[in-house]
């Protein structure tokens, strides 16, 4: 009979890291504005996300600081939106900004 394989913490967390996604920075922060621009037929507009302008982002990097963000907001809810929205809106902020800002729609209660 085989013995098992006991997996300690330290070794289970190395296993996993080479798995895992890189995580956005999470003491990241990002401040927002809203537009006049509708998104869809729910009361939802297009939100600006501001980063940091020194610090370059993937779309999912902005988009887990976005989200997280509006996670501590309790007047505001984050809109599911296809990634091609996303980046197409935040190209209307000007090519040396995709990567520093977003553009995404929320449903907000007051903005």
């Amino acid at each position: 009979m085989r013995k098992p394989i006991r997996i300690t913490g330290a070794l289970a967390l190395a296993a996993l890291a080479g798995c895992a996604a890189p995580v956005a920075d999470i003491t990241a922060t990002a401040r927002h504005v809203a537009s006049n621009v509708a998104y869809g037929n729910d009361g939802a507009r297009m939100h600006l996300f501001i980063f940091d302008p020194n610090v370059p982002r993937s779309l999912a990097d902005r988009k887990a600081i976005a989200r997280r963000t509006i996670a501590l907001d309790p007047g505001c809810a984050w809109v599911v939106a296809p990634d091609d929205v996303l980046i197409e809106a935040t190209k209307t902020q000007g090519a040396r900004f995709t990567d520093t800002m977003l553009v995404a729609p929320l449903r907000c209660s007051r903005t």
